[in-house]
């Protein structure tokens, strides 16, 4: 990876460039700074074969399914976080095989993030909290090799282990990032740093493009430092309707718009047509949300400034 200034993209160049059919995706936040605006790409652009790892799926992974985008799925949860409310899509996907049957593996979020120290720090395996017996231990599907027990060295007693999982790509929602991929995020940050160390390659999409006078102001913020960074891509409001601290908050209403329309598969088509297909940029779907509904999460979002 270069230490240089790294290429900046509109989201349709970053996806057309580094997300072929079948590729193996990491995708960043939990049920917060989600980046929606990828997904969005992804299902207009008809990836298909997709092996995507997320611990909480969210609408994000809900959408995917719904599209026919995934075949493999890596989780924790998936769920509509307003209610809340079931995934639909991804409950038509497990129960139907509508629109085509997917292959899911659960992990705990302690064993999925430990699996990822493992892969950031280059280690042959992490010790997790134990597991064994849950169904998540007991169900495996694709990685039969996903949970082992050990024994401790100090005290011989058992120990669940997990691997390392080191992604293939990464892509993360930030809050901003410089030109040469310096990328921050401020607020929780769940399993993102240890995400981002794990990933191969790693994509951020930033609400911002910021000089790296400002990032040295804050450099406990930054998540992402621009030697672990491939392209960088600037898109406002690219987590929307999840948040993004201090920028907006979580829009609830297109939420339970999304849960309402996603209940049927005629209903989740016309969420596509009216908010994906229908807006050819997250610039569209930021116009279509309205000057006013934005005002407003925007400025509820920004009481530390107040």
């Amino acid at each position: 990876m270069s230490t240089g200034p790294k290429p900046v993209l509109t989201l349709a160049e970053a996806v057309a460039t580094y997300v072929p059919d079948g590729q193996e995706l990491f995708i960043g936040g939990f049920a917060y700074s989600d980046p929606m605006a990828l997904a969005h790409e992804l299902i207009r652009q008809k990836r298909r074969q997709l092996y995507v790892m997320k611990t909480s799926g969210g609408v994000l992974v809900d959408q995917l399914v719904g599209a026919g985008c995934i075949d493999k799925l890596l989780l924790c949860h998936v769920w509509n976080s307003v209610g809340p409310v079931p995934a639909h899509c991804f409950r038509r996907a497990i129960e139907q095989g509508h629109p085509h049957p997917i292959a899911i593996e659960e992990m705990s979020f302690g064993a999925f993030t430990s699996a990822l120290i493992a892969g950031g720090c280059g280690l042959p395996f992490m010790p997790t909290t134990p597991v064994q017996g849950a169904g998540h231990f007991t169900q495996r599907t694709f990685m039969p090799d996903k949970f082992a027990v050990v024994e401790s060295p100090f005290d011989g007693r058992p120990v669940c282990v997990v691997p390392p999982l080191r992604p293939a790509l990464g892509v993360f929602h930030v809050h901003r990032t410089d030109r040469f991929g310096n990328a921050q995020l401020f607020g929780p940050t769940a399993e993102m740093r240890y995400a981002i160390a794990a990933c191969q390659k790693v994509i951020v999409i930033a609400e911002e493009l910021v000089h790296t006078d400002i990032v040295r102001e804050a450099p406990e913020a930054t998540v992402a430092p621009g030697f672990m960074v491939d392209a960088v891509v600037v898109q406002p409001w690219s987590a929307h309707p999840t948040d993004a601290y201090r920028y907006y908050l979580r829009d609830l209403d297109h939420h339970a718009l999304y849960g309402r329309l996603s209940k049927t598969v005629d209903g989740y088509q016309q969420y596509l047509d009216e908010w994906v297909y229908g807006c050819a940029t997250f610039h569209d779907l930021l116009a279509k949300i309205g000057a006013d509904r934005v005002a407003a999460l925007q400025a509820r979002a920004r009481w530390w400034q107040q």
